[in-house]
């Protein structure tokens, strides 16, 4: 009844979020097309006339693009990997990291768990991280493939990071995110121009009047999912249980360390993962998921693993 409860909240939110992003940037867009349609009708020398701006054919253009970025392959992702610095692994990187998804593709078979096929990036970062983002796509931070390829158990560690991320695509978390954002797209592309006009006379009334209170509501409606990310990291985590055991889960939270901002209540309420000794304490109280397939990888795949 708790699982039940937290998927229906984690998107009762995204919901949410999608309804107030969506008025103040409808609102935006539809009287900033008024205008150029009008000069476009009136000067430009094209066989066929700009539809009139109407709420219809607004609606078109906002739905149109968040197919674009949801539909095509890519797309998005692209964005992503500019945003994130994440790169193509090389063959080393590679050999290292599937090695970690077979030993997790082996225990996810013997449980008859269905995983997605992954596009894999890296992020040339000292930190021990890993991100998940778009349709299928996970970027592992450069300081995580080193740590783990000189530990004892470092195989398990990088497939236990590799499975939590693994979540956040099977629950839908990531493809959330990319409707978001070409919900909110176009008013960012327009507050953009908007603001090289701010010293025009008129112009400057506009983004103060109407794009930067849009522009708030926004923002605030970007953070509503955040009430409930530390639940979808939650699900995420026991999900990776589910895949690789207790035990090798609890390993990858000794590795993993907590930065803060402060400890005030927001810093906590408004961070958007719970701290790493809560999400170890989770683990510890529930029970293991069939743990007689959880066995250690094979010589071979440690191999693989450590080459080079």
């Amino acid at each position: 009844m708790r699982n039940i409860f937290r998927h229906i909240a984690i998107d009762l939110s995204w919901f949410i979020s999608w309804a107030v992003i969506f008025a103040p940037a409808f609102f935006i867009l539809f009287y900033a097309m008024i205008p150029v349609t009008s000069v476009i009708n009136n000067y430009a020398l094209l066989p066929f006339a700009v539809p009139h701006v109407n709420e219809l054919f607004v609606l078109c253009v906002q739905i149109t693009l968040i197919l674009i970025l949801f539909l095509i392959p890519g797309v998005s992702e692209f964005f992503s990997d500019i945003r994130l610095g994440a790169r193509c692994a090389s063959q080393r990187e590679l050999d290292q990291i599937e090695a970690a998804f077979a030993y997790l593709q082996h225990s996810a078979d013997a449980k008859n768990i269905k995983l997605p096929r992954i596009v894999w990036r890296v992020v040339d970062d000292k930190g021990y991280n890993a991100t998940a983002y778009g349709r299928n796509r996970i970027a592992i931070h450069r300081g995580a493939l080193y740590d783990t390829k000189f530990r004892k158990r470092g195989l398990e560690e990088l497939a236990g990071l590799i499975a939590h991320e693994i979540a956040h695509l099977r629950y839908w978390d990531t493809k959330h995110a990319i409707i978001s954002s070409a919900i909110f797209t176009p008013f960012n592309v327009l507050l953009f121009f908007a603001n090289l006009f701010i010293r025009v006379p008129i112009l400057n009334l506009a983004v103060m009047f109407f794009f930067y209170p849009c522009s708030l509501i926004i923002g605030l409606g970007n953070r509503i999912p955040d009430l409930t990310s530390r639940m979808a990291e939650y699900r995420a985590d026991e999900f990776s249980q589910k895949l690789l055991g207790k035990d090798c889960m609890c390993q990858v939270f000794g590795s993993i360390g907590d930065e803060r901002e402060g400890t005030n209540i927001m810093a906590h309420y408004m961070a958007s993962h719970p701290p790493t000794e809560l999400r170890h304490n989770n683990l510890q109280l529930r029970s293991d998921y069939r743990p007689q397939f959880n066995g250690p990888p094979s010589i071979d795949l440690i191999a693989r693993f450590r080459k080079h």
